[in-house]
């Protein structure tokens, strides 16, 4: 007998407190905040009434997407094409001067400035993904190695560059220069 009504009273107890549980959260229409007798509550409220802040980014605008679209992709095709051909026969004049022996190369462009300029970026590119291709070691410290500066540069006739790569020793002084002229979009 005292074991059923000490169930009956657990259930009972249980179920009150399963049912103290749950609160209900309302938001005071004048001020935005929480009704103050139900705030003390113990339970945790979750994301939906702790912030207001969306957890994902809104959508972009319609006009950023439009812009952002590549029209089309056979200029851009033609324009790696160009600039691969031109700096692998770049890199076959300067191979002889390249050392064989594992010394890593220092790449930067010849200006000093940090913007450089978008072809002087392409050649960078180009060149460092040539000379990976080819096993050649690459490193940003500049007092290991060989120092390869180079530069695209425009020349008097449309559509022409001059793309130069200058090997220096680790002094600074010039051991070759190389130079190929490229047709390039």
């Amino acid at each position: 007998m005292v074991s059923t009504r000490f169930f009956t009273f657990s259930i009972i107890m249980t179920s009150l407190l399963s049912l103290s549980a749950c609160t209900f959260v309302e938001r005071s229409p004048e001020a935005g905040i929480r009704n103050s007798v139900f705030s003390t509550q113990s339970m945790p409220k979750g994301y939906k009434y702790q912030d207001d802040t969306p957890l994902s980014s809104p959508a972009p605008s319609s006009p950023w997407v439009s812009s952002a679209a590549l029209g089309n992709t056979e200029n851009i095709a033609a324009s790696t094409a160009a600039w691969q051909g031109a700096v692998y026969e770049l890199v076959d004049k300067m191979e002889p001067n390249l050392p064989k022996d594992g010394t890593p190369l220092n790449l930067s462009s010849d200006k000093y400035s940090l913007m450089v300029g978008a072809n002087d970026n392409a050649l960078d590119h180009y060149l460092r993904q040539v000379l990976i291709q080819r096993g050649y070691n690459l490193t940003t410290v500049p007092e290991a190695g060989l120092k390869i500066k180079h530069k695209a540069e425009k020349s008097n006739t449309p559509k022409i560059f001059n793309l130069t790569a200058i090997i220096e020793d680790s002094k600074g002084e010039p051991l070759s220069t190389s130079m190929v002229p490229a047709v390039l979009p």
